[in-house]
């Protein structure tokens, strides 16, 4: 349709970073407070009380406050009391930091050495993906750990081109707003800790320089992200009353067996053979929509994690959830989203081919005992993150057992390390096609109609939301 390197092209990726803008805003706008938890309920409770809540005193007490206290602090500076003005403002909180997460998205995808339809291809999943969309349209506080999460390891990535003090405090800035924010941070610090370990590793330096030396900065790291996120995330005083520093709402359990199964609360999770080493994609689109039951009545792809991430990831209503508008049974919406279920297949099978074959490269450096290529390019550290976060889901719904633990939500943090396998991937489609302009051709038109597919459930939940 477009040549690779047409200047086009790049007005195009303008154009779909400002599409997806647009339809954020709308969203927060239009939305009357649902949410896939209710996270309102804590910045009002710190207006009223005018102190921090304990975490029993609501559902969603138990988070880290800095998204609650941020709402509450707009609240009462801009002097907002009514409900629904409360409501819209924290929802557009939300929306301008997915906005300034694409922007950082934009800004790294760049600045790859991949031509402009690579490049716009990529970042239109990432842009217009309806989940991503989606999660800053709640007045929920995983939109600004997705932020702070992009913004770390985008900091980290330059600052491992070129160690400046700069970048470094960048990178423990958003460090420790991410871990103020939500306690699945410690995903993106582990992450960090590991890249500057494995830094120090290969070049050897043991001097004490912070900001421009790997140890000096890993030290400074890891004491204040301990002092201040200790402190200011709440963790230290859940440790001083409740003997431990991490609360949630919700109880877990064992990890389940490997063949037999067993049920935890809701069904989810019933056994790692069931939950891990299946793909129910037939399944999904004969029911691509998730059921909330505690009862027997759940599609088969409710108990497994890769579908549930899949299913979650490409199609608005398959969540089902929150309930009200923002679910669907109309039988337009359910056979789009089908088509978008069986057309995402390319874009994954591509993401998982630069994952897998980043693995590869990378592990079979690592056992030669020599670190050099870690000074050459630091495309490695985007490995580590993407296994932190697989590692973090696994280990999560396996003790949380609940479907409602297979949230894709929890892996965006680190969607910037994400974007890399999935750049090499549509870079290798591309290339394997070049040579059939028919192929080409479907490829690029495939892609498209995803992307259309992905807009028009949004479209049609905004529609129905403005109606009230």
């Amino acid at each position: 349709m477009f040549s690779n390197d047409s200047p086009f092209l790049k007005s195009l990726i303008y154009f779909i970073l400002a599409i997806s803008a647009a339809l954020m805003i709308t969203l927060a706008i239009v939305n009357d407070g649902s949410a896939n938890d209710i996270h309102l309920e804590v910045s009002e409770l710190i207006i009223t009380k005018g102190k921090t809540p304990e975490y029993t005193d609501c559902w969603q007490c138990y988070h880290p406050k800095f998204y609650h206290q941020t709402v509450a602090k707009y609240w009462a500076w801009f002097e907002i009391t009514s409900k629904k003005n409360r409501i819209i403002f924290a929802q557009l909180i939300n929306a301008f930091a997915g906005v300034f997460t694409l922007l950082i998205c934009l800004i790294f995808i760049l600045g790859q050495p991949f031509n402009r339809m690579v490049q716009l291809v990529s970042f239109s999943m990432v842009a217009l993906n309806p989940r991503f969309i989606a999660i800053h349209t709640q007045a929920s506080n995983d939109a600004f750990l997705i932020l702070f999460g992009t913004l770390m390891i985008y900091a980290l990535y330059q600052y491992l081109k070129k160690p400046s003090l700069r970048f470094f405090l960048l990178i423990l800035m958003a460090s420790v707003l991410a871990g103020v924010t939500k306690g699945n941070s410690f995903v993106l610090m582990s992450g960090a800790i590991v890249v500057f370990l494995f830094k120090i590793i290969s070049t050897q330096n043991f001097k004490l320089s912070i900001g421009k030396n790997y140890l000096g900065s890993l030290l400074v790291f890891l004491v204040l992200n301990f002092l201040l996120v200790g402190y200011f995330g709440g963790y230290y005083a859940n440790f001083k009353k409740y003997d431990h520093p991490f609360m949630y709402n919700t109880p877990v359990g064992e990890a389940p067996s490997f063949l037999e199964e067993t049920t935890f609360r809701r069904p989810g999770v019933k056994s790692i053979a069931s939950g891990y080493f299946t793909f129910r994609f037939f399944d999904m689109i004969k029911n691509p929509t998730i059921t909330n039951e505690y009862g027997d009545n759940y599609p088969l792809h409710r108990t497994s994690v890769w579908s549930q991430l899949y299913g979650r990831s490409h199609f608005l209503y398959f969540d089902n959830w929150p309930a009200g508008k923002w679910q669907s049974n109309d039988r337009t919406m359910m056979n789009v989203g089908r088509g978008a279920l069986i057309l995402a297949l390319i874009p994954s099978i591509l993401f998982l081919l630069g994952f897998f074959k980043d693995l590869k490269k990378w592990g079979k450096l690592f056992p030669e005992r020599s670190f050099n290529f870690l000074n050459k390019n630091p495309d490695w550290m985007f490995s580590i993150f993407n296994v932190g976060f697989l590692v973090f889901i696994i280990l999560f719904t396996a003790f949380g057992r609940d479907y409602s633990f297979m949230k894709v939500i929890y892996l965006f943090p680190g969607i910037l390390a994400a974007i890399i396998p999935l750049l090499k991937g549509f870079d290798w489609g591309f290339n394997f096609l070049k040579k059939s302009k028919m192929g080409i051709a479907i490829f690029q038109i495939s892609i498209f109609v995803l992307l259309a597919f992905y807009i028009i459930p949004i479209i049609n939940l905004i529609s129905k939301l403005a109606s009230v």
